[in-house]
């Protein structure tokens, strides 16, 4: 028998897992009654529980349509490939008990109602529901849909099927005085994506026991509650409540888990916010882009307003820059007002205009229809009574009942209203209107934002916009439309903001060196490296006063940052992705020839890959002659894509990789021994590591790098010890 929590066989006779200890029951396909091993047929219905076991519900009875084509259209890229995932298991607490002594139906009334409300949170956040298992379900948010908020996603689907399981329990007790609770359980780790089938059937199998923590999680959690591992809390802990629960000893592992219950949402909802609320870094560099920014100001003072964008990658410091213009514009005068995008906000209709008329018109989370109503009357009338006819729009905009708005006329309706709300706002007082993150706007609020570019131009109003690379719009070419594209820091800046966040200590210097070199300048991986570092006690003390006091072989990809890259690499089409993995198993300088040879890619379509490589900043040439070299931008990309192979996969690369070294280079081996050694060694090739690394161990010793040679010899044992047992 199967376990359904952790997948484990079990003999026919076994109640309880040996795995997990879950109890073993036989799930009726047609009531969802538990029955006991060795039942032939459910003593619930009568159905028969032997012979096939009914198919696995396809996911696409309960996927949700915009996100099947969404799984369907990425899948090539997510055969075979280890994941960054949070997972998220929910289930009905004492199902059995409670509905034990009812009829099948009414249980059934009873039960499916509480599995669609965990779906329905789960696909609200573009979760994936992978399993549904009688009482509970199984869900992974990051994949097949990579999301670089993973963690986040999945804490909020928790909290919102908390929310609304509670207000159905109350109709439920009140109706058939059954107590309704479910507990949640969240776990953050790699998974190995093996297959996705043309019926969206999609099988996980968990690397380490990822999945195995995520069930215990929820199998830890009181009634009514959600639990969540340190992994989760690193990635979601900015913008979450939580309260500690301690070290829990769990089934399984050998040390304690250390575990959170997820309380609520916290204040922050952007980067900047979280970073905000533990104190910002010192603002380094970006003084011309300030500058350009107030001049813009200056001239939307006087009525010749604009359109200014931030263009940059993720991390690059857009965000900050907004931070900065925004408090040196409302010291000039300016009214600040904000729309906010969110990466699961794109389903929501005008989500940014909303949040933007939300900070005009002050309204609260808290208010009612009534209130909102009241505060919305109120700015109309103290700003233009002439204003009045446009109150049943925003009423609209914010779900207030009674309004009858003709849909066919409603867009064009909110573009006129919002236009001679603001026409006359900056009337009264220059405005500084600010939306982020366009490349996760929703459609309605593209439409009301394209007006607006056009509308600001003889307006006393300065629109900044900011976005990533792969955002596209139609505003080029506009007279007051100015762009400014961020690169990452200097290396004086990247070096002053390191002295902010480590301290001056010259001790320091070889890891800020590191971290420059890795990070390339980018402000957001940089603070999270140095959080990283001194989270994981490499470095102690506190901001601005750090030390050393562990050695430091390399710096690892912080998880925010290994979400975020992550996310950033799966956006690429499924043969560019497939050729950036190759590329970095061949290494962070990658010769053209030696990519050719290890990919088997024809050569024309190779540099049209590449090509896309370079337009999206993943690579860049490194060398022209004497023979045509590509580099990783950053080591952390590097590191991220590398990490993102089967190891099977990657077996197979580090072989090709010494196979195109031999025959590309056969007359210079020996200036490319390390790379032979190192490749053949992670290629398997047991023979060939044994030769190649005693060869590294000799030239390394002849240089006196004796840790190099040690380092050479220890791998040698490895590979004499690993091809002696497989011979």
């Amino acid at each position: 028998m199967r376990c359904r929590r952790c997948q484990r066989e079990s003999p026919s006779e076994a109640k309880f897992c040996g795995e997990c200890g879950a109890p073993l029951e036989h799930l009726c396909p047609r009531c969802h009654r538990p029955n006991p091993p060795g039942n032939k047929f459910c003593h619930g219905c009568g159905t028969s529980l032997v012979g096939p076991r009914p198919a696995a519900t396809p996911a696409e009875t309960y996927t949700p349509r915009h996100l099947a084509e969404k799984i369907l259209t990425s899948k090539r890229s997510l055969e075979g490939e280890r994941k960054q995932v949070t997972i998220l298991f929910a289930d009905l607490k004492g199902s059995t008990e409670l509905l034990a002594d009812r009829d099948p139906e009414e249980a059934r009334k009873i039960l499916d109602p509480v599995l669609q409300i965990m779906m329905d949170a789960v696909h609200h956040y573009e979760g994936t529901v992978n399993q549904v298992m009688g009482d509970g379900i199984m869900a992974l948010f990051g994949a097949p849909l990579a999301h670089e908020d993973h963690a986040l996603r999945a804490a909020y689907a928790a909290l919102r099927m908390q929310d609304s399981v509670k207000r159905y329990a109350e109709n439920v007790q009140r109706s058939a005085g059954v107590p309704i609770h479910i507990r949640v359980g969240l776990n953050s780790g790699q998974v190995v994506v093996r297959s996705i089938g043309s019926d969206l059937r999609m099988d996980y199998t968990a690397v380490g026991q990822s999945t195995h923590l995520a069930a215990r999680m929820e199998q830890s959690a009181m009634p009514g509650s959600i639990l969540m591992t340190a992994d989760t809390l690193k990635l979601a802990g900015d913008f979450v409540e939580t309260r500690p629960l301690g070290a829990m000893q769990v089934k399984g592992f050998a040390e304690p888990v250390e575990a959170f219950e997820l309380i609520g949402a916290g204040r922050a909802r952007t980067r900047l916010e979280a970073a905000s609320e533990r104190g910002l870094s010192p603002f380094v560099g970006r003084g011309m882009e300030l500058a350009e920014a107030r001049a813009a100001a200056a001239r939307a003072a006087l009525g010749s307003g604009g359109v200014l964008a931030l263009v940059g990658d993720a991390g690059v410091g857009k965000s900050r820059l907004v931070w900065e213009i925004a408090h040196a514009v409302q010291a000039d005068g300016f009214r600040l007002l904000e729309g906010r995008s969110l990466s699961y906000g794109r389903a929501t209709p005008y989500l940014s205009v909303i949040e933007l008329l939300r900070r005009d018109f002050q309204i609260d989370d808290g208010d009612d229809e009534r209130k909102i109503q009241e505060k919305i009357t109120g700015k109309l009338l103290a700003t233009d009574e002439t204003l009045l006819v446009e109150l049943p729009v925003f009423l609209t905009l914010f779900d207030v009942p009674g309004q009858a708005l003709d849909g066919s006329r409603r867009r064009q309706r909110t573009l006129d209203a919002l236009a001679r709300l603001l026409g006359h706002e900056s009337e009264m007082q220059p405005l500084l209107l600010v939306f982020e993150d366009l490349q996760w706007i929703d459609a309605e609020s593209q439409a009301v934002l394209d007006a607006l570019v056009d509308e600001v131009a003889a307006r006393r109003i300065l629109l900044v916009v900011a976005y990533r690379p792969e955002y596209g719009h139609e505003w080029y070419g506009r007279p007051h439309y100015h762009e400014i594209r961020l690169a990452p820091l200097p290396a004086p800046e990247a070096d002053a903001l390191l002295d902010a966040l480590l301290g001056r200590d010259a001790r320091l210097s070889p890891l800020k060196r590191l971290l420059v070199e890795r990070t390339q300048g980018n402000p957001f991986f940089l603070e999270e490296s140095v959080r990283t570092l001194a989270g994981s006690g490499v470095l102690d003390g506190e901001r601005g006063a750090y030390r050393l006091v562990k050695a430091l072989p390399t710096v690892q990809v912080p998880p925010t940052v290994q979400a975020v890259l992550a996310a950033r690499i799966d956006r690429l089409a499924p043969e560019d992705k497939d050729l950036l993995q190759s590329a970095a198993v061949v290494g962070k300088e990658v010769p053209f020839r030696l990519l050719l040879a290890v990919t088997e890619i024809p050569e024309p379509e190779l540099r049209n890959g590449l090509t896309h490589l370079e337009n999206a900043d993943f690579l860049y040439e490194a060398r022209l002659f004497p023979d045509l070299e590509y580099a990783f931008r950053h080591a952390l990309t590097h590191d991220v894509a590398h990490s993102g192979l089967l190891q099977g996969r990657r077996r197979v690369l580090h072989g090709r990789v010494v196979e195109g070294i031999e025959r590309l280079y056969a007359d210079r081996l020996a200036e490319h021994v390390e790379k032979l050694a190192h490749h053949a060694f992670r290629g398997e090739l047991w023979d060939k590591a044994v030769t190649y690394l005693g060869r590294a161990a000799t030239k390394a010793m002849a240089r006196a790098a004796n840790h190099d040679a040690a380092v050479s010899l220890q791998e040698a044992l490895t590979a004499l010890g690993r091809g002696a047992a497989g011979a």
